[in-house]
């Protein structure tokens, strides 16, 4: 019964540090992104499987491209694993 206690415990302490440094982090990036001598461009790729079915964004023909690939290769994956 102790042992319970103590990994719960554990776990709302984890929980709490995980929240703590996600806010940390995004007040550190609002404080990078307000001064104005940086110029940064962002780029997004990536790939959400709803269900078999992924769904792949990107910038430019060659990172769609190889998002599309990783996407294929996760759904044949998924049809293999679970069928």
């Amino acid at each position: 019964m102790q042992t319970v206690t103590l990994l719960q415990y554990l776990g709302w302490i984890l929980l709490f540090i995980g929240i703590l440094l996600v806010c940390i982090s995004a007040i550190s990036a609002l404080k990078d992104s307000t001064s104005e001598d940086n110029e940064t461009r962002i780029e997004s790729k990536g790939i959400i499987l709803l269900g078999p079915i992924p769904i792949v964004w990107g910038y430019g023909k060659r990172g769609w491209m190889i998002a599309g690939a990783i996407g294929i290769i996760l759904f044949l994956i998924w049809i293999t694993v679970f069928s």
